[in-house]
């Protein structure tokens, strides 16, 4: 990716499709219209050095060869009402997220309009946050089938209609990144069959997983994170906390976390003390939800629950 010399918020509309290829700084792109007509065409970036999001929209059928910049990793998922498309062949399903691999040309056919939201980061940005992607190369650029496509949509969606500093903050970039790695993760075990483990080695890596948290309680950590630490992929734990657990990882490092401010909360000092701040200090960086997560888990706001430690 090329890197934005600052935070900005852009976008472009175009009448043609030489235009719209061109719209995107750093990619190797070619389109070609395949319906008469007036092409109409729209880009929505968001972008940080060394990442950025964006939505394209297109009016008509369109044949597409295009290319992410080299040692960048992109994961982008259509939007609902979208025509039918295929990447590289494979036809693109309702719950596929696609995955492009930087510097490698990709073929991409929709027979209609389209709406694509996308996320971009540059490998050295993720090793700046201390998250190593997993190899792509091991997974083509294809569409990969993955669960919570409709969750990493909407976070796409809420980032792009917020300011680009977001991007700039680790608590909103890492969970972002979870998504990332456990796609090109699906992507890999989708490309070839993955090895059989049996339930004792699962609850080996749910322990050793436990353990990593337990010892770094004052860290925000990611489960891409841990799972590096630990030497696991985020796929493998995901189905290990599945087997051994019945949650994924990521809820249970949300519950960690939300136990955590709860202790928080009941030795805090209401006089000089937040709920905002304590949600901070664990990793929520939106309050809203946090509420939600804490009154759902603990039966209670969390200010009634900071109100109390007062009295106490």
């Amino acid at each position: 990716m090329v890197e934005p010399k600052a935070l900005r918020l852009e976008t472009d509309l175009t009448e043609d499709v030489w235009e719209q290829e061109k719209a995107l700084a750093g990619w190797t792109q070619h389109y070609r219209q395949l319906q008469p007509g007036r092409f109409l065409g729209r880009l929505r970036e968001a972008a940080a050095p060394g990442i950025s999001v964006f939505q394209e929209d297109t009016n008509l059928r369109l044949h597409q060869h295009t290319a992410p910049p080299p040692d960048a990793l992109v994961v982008a998922v259509p939007l609902p009402g979208s025509a039918p498309a295929r990447l590289d062949g494979r036809q693109v399903g309702e719950n596929d997220v696609l995955l492009l691999r930087g510097g490698t040309l990709s073929e991409f056919l929709c027979n209609g309009p389209m709406s694509v939201l996308a996320f971009a980061i540059d490998r050295w940005r993720a090793d700046q946050l201390r998250v190593m992607l997993p190899d792509a190369a091991e997974a083509p650029s294809s569409a990969v089938t993955y669960a919570r496509s409709g969750e990493l949509r909407t976070v796409l969606q809420c980032l792009l209609a917020a300011s680009p500093a977001l991007l700039e903050q680790s608590a909103v970039i890492l969970p972002l990144l979870d998504q990332c790695v456990s796609v090109v993760e699906a992507g890999i075990l989708q490309a070839v069959r993955p090895s059989t483990v049996g339930h004792s080695q699962r609850q080996k890596f749910v322990r050793r997983f436990r353990d990593y948290v337990e010892a770094h309680p004052e860290d925000r950590l990611s489960v891409a994170q841990v799972a590096q630490a630990i030497g696991v992929t985020t796929r493998m734990l995901e189905y290990s906390f599945a087997d051994v657990m019945g949650i994924s990882p990521k809820d249970y490092l949300k519950m960690v976390r939300l136990n955590a401010a709860r202790r928080a909360l009941r030795v805090a000092d209401p006089r000089t003390t937040t709920v905002a701040e304590i949600a901070m200090d664990h990793g929520f960086w939106h309050l809203g939800r946090f509420s939600a997560y804490y009154g759902e888990m603990f039966g209670e706001k969390p200010s009634d629950t900071l109100r109390a430690s007062g009295a106490i």
